[in-house]
């Protein structure tokens, strides 16, 4: 599934991740004198070519990629055991379900907002989910690198194994009937589940769960968007986690 990543920052990210496997990286010669860059493109083995202008423009349709494109041969997405057994990096393991997220901008912002908060990591499934992509991985301006995401069959079965190493599920839905987010308590190994655009968390999955939390809003606001949402309930947990 070789997909493209665009841009010096991005790419220099995505090539000390244990993730990504690159097929070939070109750079735009007169941008690109660094010999650091080429030590570490040697160094790892992964090849690469120096363009003329002209020559560098047939391969970027990104008129931001700053000279440098990443032909990426596959995403190495994480083992839900290999998950579960990394060191977590606070006290508790903090990990995020995403049920059916369409937009790969809003899988990207969630990305970039995860490592910004030094989210353990992301359990996304096979099927009805954007995968990570080109877009997913420019959106998360770098934060790709940093967040290991599992890949599962099935959600519910991967929810009922988090249970198993004693997590506390915590849905986030739009009902005011259930409990503000930042009056729950996070004194445990959580796992947040944030749904689909338009349809929300599957009943199911938020029958799994042992909380269900909502955003209080005002005007006429219904919802957030689910990028928005992710990154305050995130900024609640974390906030609670390091006073």
């Amino acid at each position: 599934m070789t997909f493209l990543a665009f841009g010096n920052h991005t790419v220099r990210n995505l090539l000390h991740s244990p993730y990504f496997t690159f097929k070939k990286i070109l750079l735009r010669e007169e941008h690109h004198q660094d010999k650091e860059l080429l030590q570490i493109l040697t160094n790892k083995k992964i090849p690469y070519q120096l363009l003329n202008r002209e020559q560098f423009s047939r391969y970027s349709p990104d008129k931001k990629s700053q000279g440098i494109v990443a032909f990426i041969r596959n995403y190495d997405y994480i083992t839900l055991p290999s998950l579960l057994s990394c060191q977590p990096q606070r006290k508790f393991p903090l990990i995020i379900v995403l049920d059916g997220i369409e937009d790969p901008h809003n899988f990207g912002a969630i990305l970039r907002t995860s490592a910004a908060f030094r989210i353990d990591g992301l359990i996304i499934a096979k099927r009805n989910q954007v995968q990570v992509n080109s877009t997913v991985v420019k959106v998360s301006m770098g934060g790709a690198a940093y967040v290991p995401v599992c890949q599962v069959s099935n959600l519910g079965e991967a929810i009922e194994k988090l249970k198993d190493q004693n997590y506390k599920i915590i849905a986030t839905v739009c009902d005011p009937k259930s409990q503000a987010y930042n009056q729950l308590k996070f004194d445990a190994p959580t796992c947040l589940i944030f749904g689909n655009e338009h349809e929300g968390i599957k009943p199911n999955l938020v029958k799994k769960s042992h909380h269900r939390l909502y955003i209080p809003m005002s005007n006429q606001i219904s919802s957030l968007n689910v990028s928005v949402s992710c990154g305050i309930v995130l900024a609640e947990v974390v906030s609670q986690w390091e006073k």
